[in-house]
């Protein structure tokens, strides 16, 4: 690229406008001096520079948009002798003149896609590998990639088994999930969920069973011995069908077929939150969201608190009921 070598023999000359082409700056003679500089588009295409002649690298610099984008970041020259020089401009997918974003493309060892982000804006990093975004400022594209590849061939036993949870389960939280999201809530039974908690620092998931007392004690009891009984030779839904000992519902969710609507709001989801929080009274078992039953119990008089712990009843049935007024899983 003409326009990337021309600046890096001219750092300091840079476009003031494009349309009238103009340009401004210093160029540093071969004695070390710097030497103010200006070019000025007429109207017959021709550039009148002060001290040098103007060039076909001239004219490609100034067509280029790189010295708006100096204007907005500081990272810009740098990113762009990174891409010129070690990322390749050939995993840069697109860039966004309005929103100053260049997306980049990561293709880990199992073929998986997954999109890094340039934001010039805001001078980060980011990617749907990480969670967080990354200061400009604390590292380089080149490292922050490599940085990412190192993440993938670490986390890529775990999105084997979520992807595999994902295409064959019924998977009701999150809806749609991020490759940061190593964890899952799905369907077990009309009455039950799961929470799937994945790590790359276990062979085997975590999992917790959600739903009447009476009824996931013995869930719970048996998913307890997930640590013995999960095989990396079967597939998600064989591990846990073996485990909970149970038939687990299709990939295809149907609110007709699980009730899971809180009994609260009469939503499956508010605020991406699920209604976990079920009555104790098996004739009853009505979920509701945890949000939406401390709300209802905090509204009644007769509603106890010890600590973080409501004591009510039901909304439904009048039965007793308890629920924590803390979030679970960061949810």
């Amino acid at each position: 690229m003409e326009h990337v070598e021309f600046y890096k023999r001219f750092p300091l000359l840079v476009p003031e406008t494009l349309d009238p082409l103009k340009a401004d700056g210093y160029i540093e003679t071969s004695e070390g001096e710097r030497v103010r500089i200006t070019i000025d588009a007429s109207t017959h295409g021709t550039y009148c520079v002060d001290i040098v002649k103007s060039t076909l690298e001239v004219e490609e610099l100034l067509q280029s948009k790189k010295a708006e984008l100096d204007k907005i970041s500081p990272f810009y020259g740098q990113i762009v002798k990174e891409c010129d020089e070690q990322v390749g401009w050939d995993r840069v997918e697109s860039f966004d003149k309005k929103t100053q974003i260049m997306r980049l493309k990561l293709k880990d060892a199992a073929g998986r896609d997954h999109s890094v982000y340039v934001d010039l804006s805001s001078n980060v990093f980011s990617s749907n590998v990480e969670e967080n975004s990354v200061s400009m400022e604390s590292t380089k594209l080149t490292r922050y990639l490599e940085t990412l590849e190192e993440r993938c061939s670490h986390l890529a036993e775990s999105w084997d088994l979520l992807d595999d949870i994902d295409s064959t389960l019924c998977v009701l939280q999150p809806q749609h999930p991020k490759r940061h999201e190593l964890w899952r809530r799905i369907a077990v039974t009309s009455l039950h969920t799961a929470l799937i908690d994945v790590s790359s620092d276990r062979p085997f998931p975590k999992l917790t069973v959600y739903g009447p007392r009476t009824t996931t004690l013995p869930l719970n009891t048996r998913a307890k011995a997930v640590r013995t009984l999960w095989s990396p030779t079967k597939s998600a839904r064989q591990n846990i069908e073996c485990i909970l000992q149970c038939t687990l519902p299709s990939a295809v969710f149907d609110h007709k077929d699980i009730k899971l609507e809180c009994g609260v709001c009469f939503a499956f989801v508010c605020e991406k939150e699920t209604a976990d929080q079920v009555c104790a009274n098996d004739v009853c078992a009505q979920p509701f969201h945890r949000t939406c039953l401390v709300q209802w119990l905090k509204s009644k008089e007769d509603t106890r608190q010890s600590f973080t712990t409501l004591f009510g009843k039901c909304p439904y049935c009048g039965g007793n009921i308890t629920v924590s007024s803390e979030a679970i899983h960061g949810l």
